[in-house]
């Protein structure tokens, strides 16, 4: 298709330079023009045509740069637009993996309802029916209070429990540094990986969002580390620079991995990634195999 329209329109220039050729011969232009010139010798008018010839060739070179620049701001806009699609496959696939992620969540607590809550509810329910029938000893008696309060120590365990999953309350209890610290304990407790944890002073201006996004981040980073890292050290910090921006640092010393590549790493990254955009933050992700995997979040105390 380019070949034809090439062959075309030089077709089209050389049959114009013929047919000007030819017009020109049979009315003797040129001579014309001599003639004509010598009249107006004094302004030297038989010299203007090699200007013009050198005008004809600089608007060539400025018509090829032209559109030099527009076939590379095509290009340009070509590689924008494929940058586009593929932030719309990728937000796309993420806002999927949230959804599915918001139902496996869901699902998780409706079956802890059902299972755990319930059946606490119902083995209170029944201990009380048998205290309301009055046919026990006093023995009997103590017996069924005590199980009635292990069943509301359960209870309230329970509870506890999915109120964490729903929001961390010891943020609200302990602040952002020393829920961190108990964060990364019961980890290093749970998993028996040593978990070291160093912080800054933190202001008291910070933002609950941010605050709540920086434990939740902490807390993937370290499920993480648990689930595929193999490793037995991690290094959790949380630093202030000189800019006035939170630096996280998550470090292991595990597996790694060769694919140097945050965006094939799960839905677990990916939603880390979308917490550090939320809070218009910086991710970076480094590993290599066998020398674990090294992740780095910068966060601005302030944002929009």
């Amino acid at each position: 298709m380019k070949l034809n329209k090439l062959l075309t329109d030089l077709f089209s220039v050389v049959a114009l330079t013929v047919l000007f050729g030819f017009v020109a011969s049979r009315w003797e232009l040129s001579e014309h023009i001599v003639e004509y010139s010598h009249v107006y010798e004094h302004i030297e008018l038989d010299e203007w045509p090699f200007s013009f010839l050198v005008l004809a060739i600089g608007l060539a070179w400025f018509s090829w740069r032209r559109s030099l620049e527009a076939k590379l701001e095509l290009q340009e806009r070509i590689r924008s637009e494929q940058r586009v699609q593929e932030l719309l496959r990728h937000n796309s696939d993420l806002a999927q993996r949230l959804y599915t992620a918001q139902e496996d969540e869901r699902r998780a607590l409706a079956r802890e309802l059902h299972d755990e809550m319930g059946q606490t509810c119902t083995a209170i329910r029944t201990e009380a029916a048998v205290l309301g029938m009055g046919k026990m000893d006093a023995h009997g008696i103590g017996q069924c209070a005590q199980r009635i309060a292990e069943s509301a120590q359960q209870l309230s365990e329970i509870t506890r429990h999915m109120l964490q999953q729903l929001r961390p309350m010891v943020l609200d209890s302990m602040g952002l540094s020393d829920a961190l610290l108990a964060q990364c304990q019961q980890w290093q407790a749970n998993t028996g990986v040593v978990c070291v944890y160093e912080v800054d002073q933190l202001p008291d201006t910070l933002s609950d969002y941010l605050c709540v996004t920086i434990y939740r981040l902490v807390q993937e980073g370290l499920t993480n580390v648990a689930r595929h890292a193999n490793a037995t050290r991690v290094i959790v910090k949380l630093l202030v620079s000189e800019s006035d921006e939170l630096l996280l640092s998550i470090q292991d010393n595990g597996r790694g991995t060769p694919l140097n590549d945050a965006s094939q790493k799960g839905f677990g990254v990916l939603g880390m990634q979308e917490r550090v955009a939320s809070v218009k933050g910086e991710f970076n992700w480094h590993s290599k195999e066998n020398q674990g995997v090294h992740i780095r979040i910068k966060l601005p105390m302030e944002f929009e």
